[in-house]
């Protein structure tokens, strides 16, 4: 995983400096200016990992204010606010907003550094989560629809014979599809089609 800082302020000293101490970890920082120009740069690329360093208060949109727009479009970078001006109803409202970290300004490096760090990780382990929930989509994606009825009978605890008569099918047909339905998901029982279903529902 490419662990990549993405820092946005609009003081370009600020930007600078951090730029300066955080490359000397060996981290690739890229900044921008506002809001807007990182929007510009990535507003496709919605699986970014590594952590986001974001300004507050900035002219234009602001930091915070962007966070309560709606739906966070980068689900895997997580997001460590930095503000001057700093109160208790901004912090609650950051964190309300799934924000990482609150830092106040002037920061503290080493502090700063030390969360970085485990930002890092987090974004590692929602990465981790994030490839193991695609590749269970692409497998119930191959799933038919009658697959998928037999399948879903069986998990509401269901017998084969119970979701025959339910859907009108044979036993031996719903054996059939039962079958299919856990070649294609690459499991061997129904409470490890459950499992595996399960992870779906968990995003």
């Amino acid at each position: 995983m490419n662990k990549t800082i993405w820092l946005i302020d609009d003081d370009e000293s600020i930007r600078e400096s951090m730029a300066f101490l955080l490359s000397g970890m060996g981290w690739p920082v890229k900044t921008f200016e506002s809001v807007d120009a990182f929007i510009a740069a990535h507003a496709r690329d919605t699986a970014l990992v590594g952590c986001m360093l974001l300004d507050m208060r900035m002219p234009g949109k602001g930091g915070l204010a962007w966070l309560e727009e709606g739906k966070w479009p980068w689900p895997l970078l997580p997001v460590i606010i930095m503000t001057g001006h700093g109160t208790v109803d901004a912090c609650r409202r950051a964190f309300h907003n799934g924000v990482f970290e609150f830092f106040t300004k002037p920061l503290d490096a080493d502090k700063l550094i030390e969360t970085v760090g485990q930002a890092f990780e987090e974004s590692q382990r929602r990465f981790a989560d994030w490839q193991e929930t695609s590749r269970v989509k692409a497998r119930f994606a191959q799933l038919t629809a009658r697959e998928h009825e037999v399948l879903g009978k069986l998990m509401e605890g269901l017998s084969n014979k119970e979701a025959a008569a339910r859907l009108n099918l044979s036993p031996r047909t719903v054996e059939a599809h039962r079958a299919a339905a856990f070649t294609k998901l690459g499991v061997s029982s129904l409470v490890q089609a459950i499992r595996e279903y399960d992870k779906l529902q968990s995003v």
